[in-house]
């Protein structure tokens, strides 16, 4: 499928990266951001000496990786049904994977392995001081692979990904197309978060109709070696990669303190405890969300004494609501 092209830029310097995307609420792709690494010129003059440099920053511990056996399509998905997956995962020494990885290159129906968002700081420290990007409070995680197919997805953070080798298509879908997505089981994820279950590569548009207007508010990023991709909050993406080896860096961060809590616990907790209700009920409490989660407003009509969680929160108010919260909602 032809998609229009997110914004592209040709001119920011590493070193402005991060001002850059601060704030920004649409994807961009950012060409040559890190051309200058020693990985990525070590990549474009072949494989085997990616390989080799990748070897020599390996810290020894193991790392999780997903394995599909030879003929699969690369896509890690479900299986039959949503209770198992098609794919196994294991922590295997990454020097192992590497020298199977550059065996298996040339392989029409290889095996298929994917080295999943393993952070630097543990698996390849030498990487990490060699190869820097400063994206303030972010963490750089690797994904090393051969061809795959990352079905359609979103990530609770910030994201700026940076392709090292190989090329990658990132389809990408706003957070207002959700409802159009057709999303997989809340509490059987494949990675930690949501899935869409309609598929990208053969649409059953008589299973998931909705998705027909998903598709029409898609765009597309192509990445070739050096490229960066910025990827807003929760905007969802479908992610090809078309190489024998593909290794990408990426940079998650939030805004938010931990003290606010996981997003997607209290999406459940509301699921459970409004959605089923009656009609009437329903809306009244939809109203009241609206007002008071959505709106953005405080009780200014009240004294600053008085307003509690109506009003602007320190994080160690915050800290002690959630702790009585958790102890009401145990059995």
């Amino acid at each position: 499928m032809r998609f229009p092209s997110v914004e592209i830029r040709h001119d920011v310097r590493p070193d402005e990266a991060a001002a850059l995307l601060t704030g920004r609420g649409a994807p961009v792709i950012l060409k040559g951001l890190v051309k200058t690494w020693p990985a990525v010129e070590r990549a474009k003059r072949s494989p085997a000496e990616l390989i080799d440099y990748l070897k020599t920053c390996d810290s020894g511990k193991p790392a999780e990786t997903f394995r599909q056996a030879p003929g699969g399509d690369g896509k890690y998905f479900y299986g039959d049904d949503s209770s198992v997956f098609n794919f196994q995962r294991a922590a295997i020494p990454l020097k192992m994977t590497l020298d199977r990885l550059n065996e298996l290159r040339g392989q029409a129906d290889a095996e298929r392995i994917y080295i999943q968002s393993a952070a630097l700081k543990d698996y390849m420290p030498r990487f990490k001081a060699e190869n820097p990007l400063t994206v303030p409070g972010a963490e750089p995680r690797i994904w090393i692979g051969n061809r795959a197919v990352t079905q359609t997805h979103f990530d609770i953070n910030y994201n700026l990904v940076c392709m090292v080798a190989g090329r990658k298509r990132f389809v990408l879908f706003p957070p207002e197309q959700s409802k159009n997505l057709y999303m997989g089981p809340l509490e059987a994820t494949i990675s930690g978060v949501p899935t869409s279950m309609a598929s990208l590569e053969n649409p059953d548009f008589d299973a998931h109709p909705r998705f027909r207007e998903a598709l029409d508010a898609a765009t597309v990023a192509e990445l070739e070696p050096g490229d960066g991709l910025y990827v807003p909050y929760m905007w969802w993406h479908h992610v090809l990669s078309a190489d024998d080896l593909n290794v990408q860096v990426n940079y998650w961060w939030n805004t938010v303190g931990a003290e606010m809590g996981a997003p997607m616990l209290v999406l459940m907790l509301a699921m459970l405890g409004l959605r089923d209700l009656p009609a009437d009920q329903n809306k009244a409490w939809k109203a009241m969300f609206d007002h008071l989660v959505f709106s953005g407003e405080r009780s200014d009509h009240l004294a600053p004494e008085l307003r509690g969680i109506l009003g602007n929160m320190e994080p160690e108010q915050r800290l002690l609501i959630r702790r009585a919260i958790g102890r009401n909602l145990q059995d």
